[in-house]
């Protein structure tokens, strides 16, 4: 039916990230900790809005020109963001975020004071599809 499975994990995985964190530095209690080689890291990564088909499925064209169109990515823009930020973080148990709050007001000011268009929503709220580019029925991009 709606999205609370995907909501209820959602809000879990800080919780795990901090749980895990501490079994790797602590161990886990009643267990010999075990040395692993290298040093293992543990983050949360947050993505915001990415164009997939969890996102477009059973989506209205109202949706999707806000807040899809708004402050959704296409996968490879969100990718280029956050590995160099996971490759960089040294603090255990970290968040690591592509839509921060910098990017949710920039992108407020640019559609909403600046008035510019969305690069990948029409004002229909239809996918915009790129020339040599493949796309399914929903509007998802195909990466591969």
């Amino acid at each position: 039916p709606g999205y609370a499975a995907y909501g209820l994990t959602k809000r879990g995985i800080p919780q795990m990230t901090s749980s895990l964190v501490k079994e790797l530095e602590e161990g886990v209690q009643g267990r010999e900790k075990k040395a692993t080689p290298g040093k293992v890291m543990v983050h949360t990564l947050s993505p915001g809005m990415v164009f997939t088909k969890l996102l477009l499925d059973d989506s209205t064209p109202e949706l999707r020109k806000f807040p899809f169109g708004v402050l959704a990515a296409q996968p490879e823009e969100v990718a280029a963001d956050l590995v160099p930020k996971i490759l960089n973080t040294e603090k255990q148990g970290s968040s690591v975020e592509f839509l921060t709050l910098g990017k949710i007001l920039w992108a407020f000011f640019r559609r909403f004071v600046l008035r510019q268009k969305s690069k990948y929503v029409d004002d229909n709220g239809n996918i915009i599809k790129y020339p040599g580019k493949e796309y399914d029925q929903l509007g998802v991009r195909k990466q591969f």
